[in-house]
């Protein structure tokens, strides 16, 4: 085994001169490993040799062939100074990203200058935001400076007072992110309904996309997501009323249905396709998560599917569901090869529990049923294996016995994740491109899941039956508007 730095993180100005100083090359090298007999190394002089025929083999394999994870190789380091607190949590909502900020529980913040919406900038209702603002500034300085208050909270003075301060107030972040994340955030950023939002993404954009324009590529905007938003919230204002009862507990009103109280606080478990609706019904509303709840679970079915419509007819193949998919969680149980294996464990956002390989237990790859004196040589050098596997195990103990299996071997694992990441498991692994072995795992998922939960997973398909289950989904939404204009 060898092992060597193939590179770094290192502040820019010590090789932004170099045409070949791009994280690109590192991408492009690492994306032919799987296609290539060539050393990584010789895969990696012929990226830097070659860094416009590196960007277009990245093009094919992330875009055209689809591996996404290959971005991920490419890593930047981000300077951002003066966002706005409001900004701030835009920015590191998204999970696969490291972040460092400036805190104000230990640095003093009554010297910075806060930040006026460009909304508003220039009007009156600008100035009255500044002028408030300058008061929880001035309000924040007497805090810190007062003698009294410094003796008795010390160095816990800062982070009591800093509640006082706007998320108009500005901080520094350092950001470590790879190209995929990085093409997300500008994407969801383009499309954000705040001007400082689109300004960041538009400068995130103009930093990596010129250092690796074959890596972020896709930044339109994820008008999408806002628009599924617009629509479920615009739903729920015809679909829900409220009032309060004798007791003064608000009680939820569900047009064609019955008044709606839930005596016991529902638990997930209850209903998970409504629980789904519910964390959408949550985001979209001002209503609490048992309300939510309890207005999900007295809907009909064609009510519940008339909240979960927008987001199938309007999320394109590549996009990731609405985190509400989450609040629905799944887990299952199957025996797999090692080979099946390789592709499940790539799965980093879904828990993966597995046993140790069972000598005794293995594939069978069609290629070997095709001609009876290959099967027996296949099952024969099995049984071998297997043999050897529990010679080495008495002596060696069963971790270093496992040397002797092969890939067809299998073993029982356990797979717990959410809907929403089985959206993304199941766009990739029932795909007509996918492993034979692990498509056949994917496709049985798929078909327990329809029977049980038909609602919540009427999109779930392969992206080559994308288009197909779209068509039918529009199809059933008109159906729906036919019903109701009769």
């Amino acid at each position: 085994m060898k092992v060597t730095i193939a590179g770094a993180t290192m502040d820019r100005r010590f090789w932004k001169d170099d045409k070949a100083a791009t994280p690109e090359t590192i991408s492009a090298a690492y994306a032919r490993i799987s296609h290539s007999p060539k050393t990584i190394p010789a895969l990696r002089d012929m990226s830097v040799n070659e860094v416009e025929k590196a960007r277009k083999s990245n093009e094919n394999i992330i875009y055209k062939m689809g591996h996404s994870s290959v971005a991920e190789h490419a890593v930047f380091n981000i300077d951002i100074e003066d966002a706005s607190r409001l900004l701030v949590e835009f920015i590191e909502r998204h999970r696969l990203a490291s972040f460092t900020e400036r805190s104000q529980r230990y640095v003093f913040f009554g010297d910075k200058t806060f930040v006026i919406p460009k909304e508003i900038a220039g009007s009156d209702l600008g100035s009255k935001v500044k002028d408030l603002e300058e008061a929880k500034f001035q309000l924040y300085n007497d805090t810190v400076s007062n003698e009294v208050l410094k003796e008795k909270f010390g160095d816990k003075l800062l982070e009591q007072a800093r509640y006082i301060l706007g998320l108009t107030c500005p901080t520094d972040i350092g950001l470590t992110i790879n190209a995929r994340e990085t093409e997300y955030i500008i994407s969801q950023g383009m499309a954000h309904p705040l001007l400082e939002v689109q300004e960041f993404a538009k400068g995130l954009l103009e930093a990596t996309g010129s250092l690796a324009p074959s890596l972020i590529k896709y930044v339109e905007g994820n008008f999408h997501v806002q628009q599924t938003k617009d629509e479920i919230s615009k739903m729920l204002e015809g679909m829900a009323k409220f009032r309060l009862n004798e007791d003064g507990k608000r009680e939820i009103s569900i047009n064609t249905s019955e008044s709606a109280v839930c005596s016991e606080l529902p638990t997930p478990s209850d209903d998970p396709e409504s629980e789904v609706v519910a964390g959408l019904i949550f985001e979209n509303s001002d209503m609490s998560l048992d309300e939510a709840r309890c207005m999900a679970r007295n809907m009909t079915d064609d009510q519940l599917l008339d909240i979960l419509l927008p987001v199938f007819k309007n999320y394109p193949v590549h996009a990731s569901l609405p985190r509400a998919f989450e609040m629905m969680e799944l887990t299952f149980d199957f025996d797999i090869s090692a080979s099946g294996f390789a592709q499940l464990k790539r799965h980093r956002m879904a828990t993966l529990l597995s046993q140790r390989y069972d000598p005794g237990f293995w594939e069978t790859p069609d290629v070997f049923m095709e001609d009876k004196g290959l099967l027996m040589t296949y099952w024969e050098l099995m049984k071998r294996s297997r043999e050897l596997y529990y010679q080495i195990r008495e002596e060696f103990g069963p971790e270093v016995a496992q040397y002797v299996l092969t890939n067809g071997h299998k073993r029982k694992v356990i797979f717990k994740t959410n809907m929403r990441e089985l959206y993304h498991f199941v766009r990739l692994r029932s795909d007509h491109h996918a492993q034979d072995e692990i498509r056949r795992i994917s496709d049985m998922m798929v078909g327990e899941m329809k029977k049980h939960f038909p609602m919540v997973t009427s999109m779930l398909c392969g992206k080559d039956g994308f288009d197909e289950g779209q068509r039918r989904i529009l199809g059933c939404e008109a159906a729906y508007e036919e019903e109701e204009l009769s």
